[in-house]
């Protein structure tokens, strides 16, 4: 079913080989503008003769939508209803219509075209649960230090160092920022209540 709209919109989507049929669609929306309005037939062919120039490579069905949308004027360019649009204006339109038919057979070939995708077996899991492991313990191995969390004690030894490393400094200068802070947890490492000794 959707191979059938890819071809319906690839159809649509194909420029006319015949040049008489846009003609006809633009000697159609004319008529209702300044066609025949003090014009001869020469000119008239000459001014057609421009449109199907500048539609000339645009799919006759979206020149064809291109026409309704003009004159019912609801188009989806801006254009100012009291004149014709010009050859541009006209093929401007045409390609704006194209936009949704282009995006709706993007979105139909990309489903066209998706691979088929096999749900993997519970032997095919399992291997790559077994690949996934091996790969963890190589990993583990190769960095030890890097996974290791610091135990407790390790912890208690580092705080302790810096600990001593602040009353040295505090010791050599008596004085500084963290003189409050550093008493305070002197006196809490050595079970003084309050104040500095």
């Amino acid at each position: 079913m959707l191979s059938d709209v890819a071809a319906r919109l690839n159809a649509e989507l194909t420029a006319p080989s015949d040049p008489r049929h846009v003609d006809t669609v633009v000697t159609r929306v004319l008529l209702g503008f300044e066609q025949g309005r003090g014009r001869g037939d020469d000119e008239n062919e000459v001014l057609i003769a421009e449109y199907v120039s500048a539609l000339k490579a645009l799919p006759l069905a979206a020149i064809h939508a291109a026409a309704e949308r003009f004159r019912s004027g609801e188009t989806l360019r801006p254009w100012v209803k009291r004149w014709r649009p010009s050859p541009a204006e006209f093929a401007d339109e045409a390609r704006e219509g194209l936009i949704p038919l282009r995006t709706q057979l993007l979105h139909i070939r990309r489903v066209l075209d998706a691979e088929i995708y096999d749900v993997p077996t519970p032997e095919q899991r399992a291997e790559v649960a077994k690949a996934a492991e091996a790969h963890l313990q190589r990993m583990r191995q190769a960095e030890p230090a890097r996974h290791r969390a610091e135990t407790p004690a390790e912890i208690a030894r580092a705080q302790r160092a810096k600990l001593d490393e602040d009353l040295a400094r505090l010791r050599a200068t008596g004085h500084g920022p963290d003189i409050g802070r550093l008493m305070a947890r002197l006196d809490q490492r050595q079970g003084v209540s309050g104040g500095a000794r």
